[in-house]
């Protein structure tokens, strides 16, 4: 298939990277974001020395920055060239940081029961329930028994109408390979179904709901609950 549906995040100029990255969020306010978010996710999924972890959707790498410091191995993985390239200029200094570029193969080609932990925050939000079962099919995959997978999705919710309408104001005009960049709405049910449907467990006590941004944690189960 074409990469062509990936052209959306592709980026030229510095003020191109931050509207994909962040929309119309300011740029300090989106850095102090990601500094909050790395320290979340190490405390959501205990992240040690020795973990080995996976990001989907690593944009310039600024968490991958924050976290390989803290863990043994850290793989960012993007569908975007030119993030992956801007991700390698941000974590040069860590010699613990690898790239993958998703194709349209949803990380199949990255081995098995190799990483306990991954995290994907602000990406899955923009892909339809099929890209998130492929995804999700992946992570059970590449996960050990026992690991981890944080990432986030989207509600209506007192936040996230406003973008919804922003989308909406666009959408009849917009050319395809621009609703790939927009945003997608799926009840935390589907969601869960879709995970389980994918041989994950997903930790619904919990669910944490930032007034429609929703981050839920997932878990591959041990042999023994099989």
């Amino acid at each position: 298939m074409s990469r062509e549906r990936y052209l959306a995040w592709e980026w030229e100029t510095p003020e191109e990277m931050q509207l994909r990255l962040a929309g119309e969020q300011a740029r300090a306010d989106y850095l102090s974001d990601r500094a909050y978010r790395s320290d979340w996710v190490a405390g959501q999924l205990g992240l040690t020395a020795e973990s080995s972890v996976f990001e989907i959707g690593s944009g310039e790498g600024v968490m991958a920055a924050a976290l390989a410091p803290r863990v043994g191995r850290l793989c960012c993985a993007d569908v975007s060239k030119s993030f992956l390239d801007i991700a390698r200029e941000t974590c040069r200094e860590l010699p613990n940081v690898d790239y993958h570029l998703i194709e349209d193969d949803y990380l199949e080609t990255l081995p098995s029961d190799s990483f306990d932990a991954g995290y994907s925050l602000n990406v899955l939000i923009h892909l339809d329930a099929y890209e998130i079962l492929l995804y999700l099919r992946q992570v059970a995959r590449l996960l050990v028994p026992g690991g981890q997978f944080v990432f986030n999705f989207l509600e209506l919710g007192e936040v996230t109408w406003q973008f919804f309408r922003g989308d909406l104001a666009r959408y009849r005009h917009a050319q395809p390979v621009e609703t790939k960049g927009m945003l997608t709405w799926h009840h935390r049910e589907t969601v869960a179904a879709l995970a389980v449907e994918a041989g994950l467990v997903p930790d619904l006590d919990g669910l944490l709901d930032e007034d429609g941004v929703v981050y839920l944690v997932l878990r591959r189960p041990e042999a023994s609950e099989r």
